[in-house]
């Protein structure tokens, strides 16, 4: 992943959590209708993988997801590229202010002509992943990936020439000295060298030492690897022999930086930073504040830097990398429940108290904070001011304004509280681990701990059309009961997975899903029930319908099913995030909230 870098300026990153018009990250999906806008963190929460600055005060970072991100005032205010894709970004290439190539999974090559506003795929030839890009005009650029996969262009990429090496190596980085000579650094400490252009590729046998993984030129004849457990080498003539430099760390090292022969930092796993002053020959830890792995770092000649990496780490610094702050805002804690009472009225709950509420459909958030700092699980709003929260030692508590203060209901120390639900301002269950059921008539002035079948955990409560209501829980159980919560009666679904949530859109009609991948559908009120191959394999921990026809499953690792047809069929779309998800809530058919770890808050709308 070697970096050029055609404008040295200075870089300041800074974002406000308010301002969403500013801060918003929207990612539509080629071929799909949804649009995702991150809420939280911003600018967005997936991974930065690399960062270019092709013009003065224009900043360039690509990642995973498709996500392209851009400024234009030496990053205090950022604004979203449409990339046309969301498949994952790896490298990118900026050959001047205008011309610019990104490269990434699926054999993606995508190039801008306009200093990364509009982003068009080239036709690579190839599915294999593309890991690094460089280009040396306008015309003329390499790429390399898995499977020995060396590409070349001579016309800007209209089209590539397969050059791949003959063995299936994984190949990380390539740099060329001019015209003739080039190296190519693969896995493991592969090198390879071209004398004539790139037409042939020679092993060389250096012997380095370590797992060396990426390299840096610094100069025609300096030049640095850096890989596992800290390992830095250095070459002064241009690597006919290597040197064994102490890097003050032992974690990997991914990306390197130098402004000039003198100055310049390497970052890597865990959120380390190390910065030398004297050419590379003595390297100091810097604090970062993070313990991320960290993918890229590029320096202004004025001493401003940018850091980046996994979960959407932007790390800036504005005396040379001594001190860094971080420039991604918003709460960082998961989000375990999110609840809409209105189009604009909403609140998203995170497992340690943290609250977010939003009056103007999301476009602004207010942070809220449960003052018992207890660990919540579930949440469930009736109106704009009154609604409940439940969590570990069997807590309940109420708002009656709008969250900006709480009263607890109900506590023991003996179980835990995964969700609750009201079907009217005084009717209200609640239901967690050890088939603890508790039940109130009277808007949770008091709580009764009601009988359950069997000492089996609970995960969710919901209603089942007017009258009834419905619980899911572990080993496939479901039971529904239609004398608020008096008595229970199973039902026998086709499964033996837990099952995490739970949907009816009438008496009828509902929908459950689980682990590993589970999901089934009823008709007739849970009499029976059929089994969906969803063909995942992961959890599915949320699934929430906007009308009998129209629904979505959410799941770990960012994945999302969604159903036109009532369940009966389900479509995979592309992930918005790789992070877990966990809750979501339609607010209307086309509009749903989705909330999961790391502090994702995201929008979509059809």
């Amino acid at each position: 992943m070697q970096r050029r870098e055609f404008w040295n300026r200075p870089c300041p990153v800074s974002w406000t959590f308010l301002a969403a018009l500013c801060g918003v990250l929207v990612f539509t999906p080629k071929g799909n209708t949804q649009t995702w806008t991150w809420k939280n963190p911003l600018p967005h929460g997936n991974t930065n993988n690399s960062i270019q600055r092709p013009g003065p005060n224009v900043i360039v970072i690509v990642g995973d997801q498709g996500r392209i991100i851009r400024s234009t005032d030496d990053g205090k205010t950022w604004r979203l590229v449409q990339s046309n894709t969301d498949i994952s970004f790896h490298d990118e290439s900026f050959i001047d202010s205008e011309y610019g190539w990104a490269c990434g999974e699926d054999g993606i090559i995508s190039r801008t002509t306009d200093g990364g506003l509009t982003w068009h795929r080239q036709n690579t030839g190839t599915t294999k992943r593309v890991y690094a890009i460089n280009f040396f005009s306008r015309q003329v650029g390499w790429a390399v990936g898995v499977g020995g996969l060396i590409l070349y262009t001579s016309d800007g990429g209209n089209t590539w020439i397969d050059k791949s090496y003959h063995e299936p190596h994984f190949l990380r980085s390539i740099y060329f000295d001019d015209d003739k000579r080039g190296w190519i650094m693969g896995w493991a400490g592969l090198i390879l060298e071209t004398t004539d252009g790139g037409d042939s590729w020679v092993k060389k046998d250096f012997n380095l030492p370590g797992n060396p993984e990426y390299i840096y030129y610094v100069n025609n004849t300096v030049r640095f690897i850096c890989g596992g457990n800290g390992l830095m080498l250095k070459t002064t003539d241009r690597g006919k022999n290597w040197r064994m430099i102490d890097s003050k760390t032992g974690v990997t090292l991914i990306s390197m930086y130098f402004v000039g022969d003198d100055i310049g930092w390497a970052v890597g796993k865990g959120g380390v930073i190390i910065k030398t002053t004297d050419k590379g020959e003595t390297w100091k830890r810097v604090e970062s504040g993070t313990d991320a792995d960290l993918m890229d770092v590029s320096f202004s000649e004025n001493g401003t830097g940018i850091v980046l990496g996994v979960r959407g780490t932007l790390l800036r610094s504005t005396d040379w990398g001594e001190t860094w702050k971080s420039v991604s805002i918003g709460p960082r804690s998961s989000f375990y429940s999110v609840d809409f009472v209105s189009q604009n009225i909403g609140w998203v709950m995170g497992r340690d108290g943290d609250f977010l509420k939003t009056t103007d459909g999301g476009e602004t958030w207010t942070k809220q904070v449960f003052a018992q700092a207890l660990q919540l699980n579930g949440m469930d709003f009736i109106d704009e001011r009154r609604g409940w929260v439940v969590g570990i030692r069997g807590q309940v508590a109420m708002t009656e304004d709008g969250g900006e203060t709480w009263t607890v209901q109900q506590s023991d120390k003996g179980y835990r509280l995964n969700s609750v639900a009201f079907r009217d301002p005084n009717n209200g269950i609640a239901v967690g681990e050890g088939g603890a059921l508790l039940v109130t008539n009277d808007g949770g002035a008091n709580w009764t701990r009601a009988g359950f079948p069997e000492k089996v955990e609970l995960y969710d409560v919901e209603l089942m059309g007017s009258q009834c209501w419905v619980v899911v829980g572990a080993r496939g159980t479901i039971a529904v009961s239609c004398d608020n919560g008096g008595s229970w009666k199973k039902q026998q679904p086709p499964v033996t997975e837990d099952l995490l949530s739970v949907k009816f859109i009438d008496a009828k009609r509902g929908w459950a899903c689980g682990t590993r991948g589970t999901l089934i559908i009823t008709e007739d009120g849970g009499n029976t029930w059929e089994q969906i191959p969803t063909n995942v394999y992961l959890s599915l921990t949320s699934v929430d319908f906007a009308n009998p026809q129209t629904g979505t499953v959410i799941g770990a690792e960012g994945i999302v099913l969604t159903t036109r047809n009532g369940g009966k069929t389900w479509t995979r779309i592309a992930r918005p995030t790789e992070e877990s998800l966990v809750d979501l809530r339609y607010t209307d058919a086309k509009t749903m909230w989705v909330v999961g770890h790391n502090g994702t808050v995201l929008h979509c709308a059809w």
